[in-house]
Parts: C-alpha cells; structure tokens; sequence
C-alpha cells in the first residue's frame, strides 16, 4: 500500500501542476459584419437663394444663385429658367453670362448676368418650382426674391 499511496501522490501533483495549462481559455470574439442596405434618407427640398445681386449704371444686373442639397439627381437651372419681373410685370432679359463658379458636396453657386430694355419700378427674380430634384423625388419650391433694385428706364 505504501507504493500505491506514493503513485496516487505522485499522479495528484502531476494533475495539480497540470491543471493550470488544460483551464486556461483564449478570449477571441469574431464579428462578421454584412451591409444588407445603405439607407440615405434625405427628408429637405432642395433650396435655391439669390445670394447676390447688384447693378451698374450700364442697366447691366449682375448676381449670384445658389443651390443648396447633397444629393441632386436633376439639375435644370438655366437663363431659360429664371423669371425677372419689374414691379411685378414679366420681362425678358438679355443674359449676358451664366455660369457655374463654384460647387462642393452641398451646393452649388451660379454667376449670371443680364440687361434689360424697358420698364420701371422694383426688380424682382422668380425661380419656379421643380427646377432642381433631388435622389429622394422632392424638389424645390417656387421662390421669389425682391432684390431692392429700383428700375427708372427713361
């Protein structure tokens, strides 16, 4: 019995000095990521502003238009587009330029110019609905802007 007793204490130290190295466990956490959908909801009209605008002694009006929105699918601002009135009145104007001068992820800004034949009182600028559309369907709303511009065409 005194070797058995020497061979059981034997195996128990060998299990205690063992039994660390079989317990210790790795802490590993796996993540699987999967896009399923990329969702941009986009709830703002497009919004179109006069900025700027300003006139000379030549009856030449000069201005800045800006858009603002991030996600446009349809761009149709153009001379044709904008509606110029004196004192309410539609006129026609000559553009003289129109062009785009600056744009980053949110906006953009467009420089026109244009001179008039005729007519007096205050000058006013309209920019129609639906000119501008963005990815989400809405699109910007009739804006008009009275400018301050007083015309006296003799």
């Amino acid at each position: 019995m005194h070797k058995k007793a020497k061979i059981f204490i034997i195996l128990l130290f060998i299990f205690i000095f063992c039994m660390p190295f079989q317990s210790i466990f790795a802490k590993y956490v796996i993540e699987d990521i999967h896009v399923v959908a990329k969702l941009d909801i986009d709830r703002c009209k497009p919004i179109i502003e006069v900025t700027y605008i300003g006139t000379s002694n030549t009856h030449l009006i000069t201005g800045h238009i800006k858009i603002t929105e991030k996600n446009i699918a349809r761009n149709h601002l153009s001379p044709d587009n904008i509606k110029v009135t004196i004192d309410n009145s539609l006129i026609t104007p000559e553009f003289k330029n129109f062009s785009l001068v600056f744009e980053n992820a949110t906006k953009k800004i467009y420089e026109f110019s244009f001179s008039y034949t005729g007519g007096n009182g205050s000058l006013g600028i309209m920019i129609p609905e639906g000119i501008v559309e963005d990815t989400s369907g809405l699109i910007n709303e009739e804006t008009y802007f009275s400018t301050d511009i007083f015309i006296n065409h003799h």
